[in-house]
């Protein structure tokens, strides 16, 4: 009996000092970004601040790299960061919204891996790829984004946030209306992918606040597991412009550019059968027809008073007719039955 109790005391002080954080080092290639003065960091999450750990490229290969000591059970979250000015400066994060390696319910960063040894994690900033050869980059298309803000509360600037290289920040992108119409658009180079999105104004004192039960159409939303519903696309490999959408709806306001009846140009009968027919005061006018994907379908110049365009092969939906001449431009939704 002393021979055993003896070794149970022996392996106690063993037993209460084994290991449970190790060093993890971080390799992250930077080959298909840009990077700014600052460098690059990782940080959020169990890390801490966006300047937790400063990663450097001492050989300059592209390949930044830097450590931290962490608890080796898993979870929780980090992210690399591109030239952040301060602790807070969560606008210069990689953006990973829609991506597998991307936890929607933290800001869609990325999740820790769980290791019982001192480890080396490697990535390619702004994707999934576990590895520090980046692929290919795709290249970017440009991407028309339409708001009608004349059912939305009063506001001073309107602006586009979302999952964007500048991750839900409240004025990087600001959108203009220059024709006045209260169509608010901005043209955004994007990389093919999957987005989230809304439309907000004055910095995030006013945004999209969606209530899907009380929407006709949700199918331009998405509500994620942590209780986020904002707007979707996917962006394919061709420039596309997307239609004009209402504040907080998917389509077009009701009531609200179904019909252009006024002293610019007059489109009817709207909904439309096979023949749309627009009457044109401006001489030489280039129409032209976008799907509710912002594809072109119909394309026709003219310097008719009355312009007939067949659209008897176009299935039901809404479409948007686009109208240009030397003095006026006007994009109206339209009605195919």
């Amino acid at each position: 009996m002393k021979k055993i109790y003896a070794i149970a005391v022996f392996c106690l002080p063993l037993l209460m000092g084994a290991q449970t954080t190790y060093t993890v080092t971080f390799k992250v290639s930077t080959a298909n970004i840009t990077v700014g003065p600052n460098g690059i960091y990782a940080g959020g999450g169990i890390l801490g601040d966006a300047l937790a750990v400063q990663l450097d490229d001492t050989d300059s290969n592209g390949v930044w790299t830097g450590s931290a000591t962490v608890t080796g059970a898993g979870g929780g979250n980090f992210i690399f960061l591109n030239s952040p000015a301060n602790g807070g400066d969560w606008g210069t994060k990689e953006s990973l919204g829609g991506m597998p390696c991307s936890d929607p319910n933290n800001y869609d960063d990325r999740i820790f891996p769980s290791f019982s040894q001192d480890t080396t994690l490697m990535f390619c900033y702004g994707t999934c790829v576990n590895d520090t050869v980046c692929p290919t980059p795709l290249t970017p298309v440009n991407v028309t984004f339409q708001s009608d803000r004349r059912n939305s509360p009063a506001f001073t600037d309107a602006y586009l946030s979302g999952t964007f290289p500048i991750a839900w920040s409240g004025d990087a992108y600001p959108m203009t209306d220059d024709d006045g119409d209260s169509i608010y658009t901005v043209v955004m180079s994007l990389i093919p992918g999957d987005y989230r999105y809304k439309f907000t104004a004055d910095n995030w004192t006013l945004q999209e606040n969606f209530v899907t039960a009380n929407m006709s159409d949700t199918s331009c939303v998405n509500t994620n597991s942590a209780g986020y519903t904002d707007r979707v696309i996917t962006i394919g490999a061709n420039d596309t412009i997307l239609p004009v959408a209402c504040w907080e709806e998917c389509g077009p306001c009701s009531g609200i550019g179904v019909t252009e009846n006024n002293m610019d140009f007059s489109i009817y009968p709207n909904p439309i059968d096979d023949v749309m027919t627009i009457v044109n005061p401006f001489g030489k006018v280039v129409v032209t027809i976008f799907n509710g994907q912002g594809q072109k379908v119909r394309c026709v110049t003219s310097s008719e008073d009355i312009v007939k365009i067949e659209l008897f092969d176009l299935s039901y939906g809404v479409y948007y007719a686009k109208v240009q001449s030397d003095i006026f431009e006007k994009t109206v939704a339209i009605m195919k039955k």
